[in-house]
C-alpha cells in the first residue's frame, strides 16, 4: 500500500504515513473480512454454561445440545467424574469398615479418607468447570483419557 500524498510504500497496519506525516485514508485499506469463528469455537461460547453444569449433572448438555461434539466430550468428563467419585466413595467406606472393625480408634483416619476423598472429586469438579468455561477441551487427569460418550 502506498501514501496518496506523497508516495511512499507504507505497512498495511500503518495509520499514518512515515514520509509526509499524513493519515492513511481509509479507502486505501482494503476492508477486512470479518472473521468467522470456528464452529466447535462459537458453539463452546453459546453453550458453556450448559458445559459447565456437565461436571454436576453429566447429561445436560447431552439434553440440550445433542449433535455437540463438545457437549459430548464434556458430558463424558462428567460421566467420568460420576463412575470415579462414586466407585472411589465405595472403595473408602469398604476401607473405613475395616479399618474400624480392627481398632475402633482408627476411626479419625477414616474420617480423614473419606474427607480427602471428597477433596480429590472437588478439585476434579473444577478443573473441569474451569477447562469448560475456557471453552477449551481438556481432559481430567488420570480418568479424563476414557471414552463411554461417543
Amino acid at each position: 500500500m502506498f501514501c496518496k500524498n506523497c508516495g511512499k510504500e507504507l505497512a498495511d497496519v500503518a495509520k499514518f504515513c512515515d514520509g509526509c506525516g499524513s493519515p492513511v485514508v481509509a479507502e486505501q485499506q482494503a476492508p477486512a473480512a470479518p472473521e468467522q469463528p470456528a464452529p466447535a469455537a462459537s458453539e463452546g461460547q453459546e453453550n458453556k454454561v450448559i458445559f459447565v453444569l456437565a461436571y454436576i449433572l453429566f447429561f445436560l448438555p447431552l439434553v440440550a445440545c445433542p449433535n455437540s461434539k463438545v457437549g459430548r466430550f464434556h458430558a463424558n468428563q462428567g460421566l467420568l467424574l460420576l463412575i470415579t467419585s462414586v466407585a472411589g466413595q465405595i472403595v473408602v467406606t469398604i476401607l473405613s469398615s475395616i479399618l474400624i472393625a480392627v481398632s475402633w480408634r482408627l476411626w479419625t483416619i477414616t474420617s480423614l479418607l473419606g474427607w480427602a476423598w471428597a477433596i480429590v472429586v472437588l478439585v476434579l469438579v473444577v478443573i473441569g468447570m474451569v477447562s469448560a468455561g475456557k471453552g477449551e477441551q481438556k481432559p481430567l487427569p488420570v480418568i479424563g483419557k476414557f471414552r463411554i460418550i461417543k
